[in-house]
């Protein structure tokens, strides 16, 4: 949501500084199940306008990031016996796709049991009487996260990452600035966009009041299970919905929606969630054998839920709460992926007005692409797809790259050529050595985890405790950024002990 403030703000020719107490994203933001979607199941509690804000940032987010933001077909298994009705679901596809004004990558279709087989074989086939197909969205989120701040940058922003706000400023009852480390932030107006950390820096302040309310969801990450299409499922347990997404090869499930008390940088998938997660895949799939270990990673994130009391994690909303703490910073809780620039639109109004700067440049964001964004021309294309041959890589690597970084692969290609550093970071990957390079010089990272974790999907995947590449990473990162041998050998076991 910061980066999203940051960019927009920037964009209208405010001048902007955002802090981040760690690494962009390293919070809920790169813990998500990596889907833009209008939040079908939002129906069940009348949250309409959710949805359509959700449908209609959904076409934006294809727009502006076609290469991290891609259509995703999704089935919805009707069962006889349990879960909802044909009729219900129906209903809610109707509703999903006037929601998003029929402009839909494709309007919903029914399918007959048959039909659902033959698209997903694996699906639980005892008492299916159809399913619907509809189209969502899938991201990467870290790295979405991170073009929205390389393009706040871009925009004159100024990004602090591993710069923890430790104070705010108090004169005369009002804040006036931030403080950072040991130094003094002044501004007009500070935007409190800590996500789970909202309350926290709240009270550095006074008069501050509870906002939000946190939950955990925990996702698993497995062999791949399906063939393209990603699953809205009913838990038999509890009723609720999860999801089984092919993501990089493998399947992504997921969520859980617990209260959670603790530290949000502490949060991790509970034993008890991820056999639930197993056990309900299990039943949706009773094809295919699916036990502890075939889980290939595990991670979990905190939601920052506006506060409420007296209902179920699961039913608080998801609708996002702007307001102002009695000191005078604006405050931002709630809300979701999908909608965070939407969010930050209506945050940069307030402050604008704060300002008094009403002449300011309209809002561009729903139509500037973000920094990898921008349509590649055939015949640049073409001509990258050279350059990558002459480096010595390999048609696959091209296309993923490409689907990494966008346009922004023409700088990276440059930076091959010039390193010679071509070299694949493990036989089965096919990420390069430049990438490590590249995440350091123009990502921002500055821990191993960085870049195995938000700037390459490795920290999520079978060789997420690779000795050798790791290494291979924090060799090349210390050469760039100092590190002596005792910090590159803490570097290497601080991720490995992770």
């Amino acid at each position: 949501m910061g980066a999203w403030v940051a960019y927009d703000a920037a964009q209208r020719g405010l001048r902007v500084a955002l802090f981040e107490q760690g690494d962009l994203g390293s919070g809920t933001s790169s813990r998500t199940s990596k889907l833009i979607h209008g939040g079908l199941r939002y129906l069940e509690h009348f949250e309409f306008r959710l949805v359509a804000e959700g449908a209609r940032e959904r076409a934006i987010w294809l727009r502006i990031a076609p290469h991290l933001v891609r259509p995703l077909p999704f089935l919805f298994p009707i069962y006889r016996s349990a879960g909802r009705p044909p009729w219900l679901v129906r209903a809610g596809m109707v509703l999903y796709d006037v929601a998003a004004l029929y402009r839909n990558v494709e309007s919903h279709r029914m399918l007959s049991a048959d039909e659902a087989k033959e698209l997903e074989p694996a699906l639980k086939q005892a008492d299916l009487a159809g399913a619907a197909r509809f189209f969502d969205a899938q991201m990467d989120d870290a790295r979405t996260c991170l073009e929205v701040a390389l393009s706040a940058a871009a925009a004159g922003a100024r990004i602090e990452t591993y710069a923890r706000v430790e104070g705010l400023i108090v004169r005369e009852g009002r804040v006036q600035g931030v403080r950072v480390g040991k130094q003094d932030i002044f501004a007009r107006v500070v935007v409190n966009a800590a996500g789970p950390w909202l309350d926290r820096v709240s009270a550095l302040g006074s008069g501050a009041v509870r906002r939000i309310r946190m939950t955990r969801g925990a996702h698993l990450v497995l062999p791949p299970l399906l063939r393209e299409h990603a699953l809205v499922l009913s838990a038999g347990r509890d009723g609720r919905v999860f999801f089984a997404i092919p993501w990089r090869g493998h399947t992504l499930v997921g969520t859980t929606d617990l209260d959670y008390a603790g530290d949000p940088a502490a949060v991790t998938c509970t034993d008890d969630e991820r056999r639930y997660l197993l056990d309900e895949i299990q039943k949706a799939l009773p094809g295919i054998k699916i036990g502890e270990a075939d889980v290939v990673a595990q991670f979990a994130g905190v939601r920052p839920l506006v506060y409420e009391s007296g209902v179920s994690a699961s039913a608080v909303s998801r609708e996002d709460l702007i307001a102002e703490d009695p000191n005078g910073v604006v405050a931002i809780a709630g809300g979701k992926f999908t909608t965070a620039r939407a969010v930050a639109r209506r945050v940069v109004d307030r402050v604008a007005e704060r300002v008094g700067r009403m002449g300011l440049s309209p809002c561009r964001t729903a139509e500037a692409p973000l920094v990898g964004g921008r349509a590649i021309l055939d015949a640049e294309r073409h001509a990258w797809h050279e350059r990558a041959r002459s480096a010595g890589l390999d048609d696959a690597q091209f296309e993923a790259l490409l689907g990494m970084y966008g346009s922004r692969a023409d700088a990276l290609l440059d930076l091959i050529a010039q390193r010679g550093a071509g070299n694949r970071l493990h036989p089965d990957l096919p990420w390069v050595e430049a990438q490590v390079d590249f995440a350091v010089e123009q990502e921002l990272a500055r821990t191993v985890e960085d870049v195995l974790r938000r700037r390459l999907p490795i920290a999520l995947g079978p060789h997420r405790h690779d000795a050798a590449i790791t290494r291979t990473v924090a060799e090349r990162m210390g050469a760039l950024l100092g590190w002596d041998a005792d910090a590159l050998e803490e570097s290497v076991s601080r991720y490995l002990a992770a």
